[in-house]
């Protein structure tokens, strides 16, 4: 594998990790606060140095701090949201991983490559393909269609309940990109259709009934979303994995 490749592939992982598994909703809220963003840093940094596997190569996990705490320090100083916002932070951590990538990448071999071989690599990218689809993609189609939900609400009477559980189709969502990616990851793309399907069936009445047509727009524009971008990260994701 190409140096920088060996590097940079454990590296972004570890920023998925670190961004969008072991950050919580608490933590990314608290972030205003030095501790807690030290914290969330750190936390970046660990697992970085954890799955580079250099145990010598110390710059690497140091820079990952600094630079990574410092992005996030400027985007809470922005205090904006939105899909411009978040692709810029995220844009930033991988040129800096990038930037580490080609720097240190033939300081030294990982400790995991040697010890499982091909395996190694194809684990780290299956693991990023999974993040990117599940989690990562779940905060971009809350930013595409919360203008659409914001129509409904402004349409709506605030006397009337909310519907439905908290964060009950994210959660739906999350699950279903799941096993999208699943799926497509063991070569039966065709049962998605059961699952489109399936998902049809459960949505029936909310889709045919004409007062909630607003709702039902919602729901199909949510979904079209959710399964476009977890076949194209899935596709992608096998793609890239028969190259290694």
């Amino acid at each position: 594998m190409n140096p920088a490749l060996d590097l940079g592939l454990p590296l972004f992982c570890a920023h998925l990790v670190g961004d969008f598994i072991a950050q919580t909703d608490g933590m990314a809220a608290g972030k205003k606060k030095a501790t807690i963003l030290a914290m969330h840093a750190a936390i970046q940094a660990a697992i970085a140095y954890v799955l580079a596997g250099r145990w010598g190569l110390w710059p690497v996990p140091l820079w990952i701090f600094f630079t990574h705490g410092a992005v996030d320090f400027l985007k809470v100083r922005t205090a904006r949201k939105g899909t411009a916002v978040f692709l810029a932070d995220q844009a930033a951590h991988l040129a800096v991983i990038a930037a580490l990538a080609i720097v240190y990448g033939a300081d030294g071999s990982s400790h995991w490559a040697g010890l499982f071989g091909r395996i190694w690599p194809w684990t780290l990218l299956i693991a990023c393909g999974a993040i990117l689809c599940v989690r990562v993609s779940a905060i971009l189609i809350g930013f595409w269609v919360q203008p659409y939900l914001d129509e409904i609400q402004r349409a709506g009477s605030p006397a009337v309940p909310v519907r439905g559980l908290t964060n009950g189709g994210r959660v739906i969502g999350q699950w279903e990109r799941c096993l999208i990616f699943l799926l497509v990851l063991i070569g039966q793309p065709g049962a998605i259709g059961f699952l489109v399907a399936a998902k049809s069936i459960f949505r029936f009445g909310e889709l045919t009934d004409r007062q909630n047509r607003m709702e039902a727009e919602y729901i199909t524009i949510g979904t079209l979303m959710s399964f476009g971008i977890a076949l194209a990260i899935s596709a992608a994701t096998v793609c890239l994995a028969r190259r290694l």
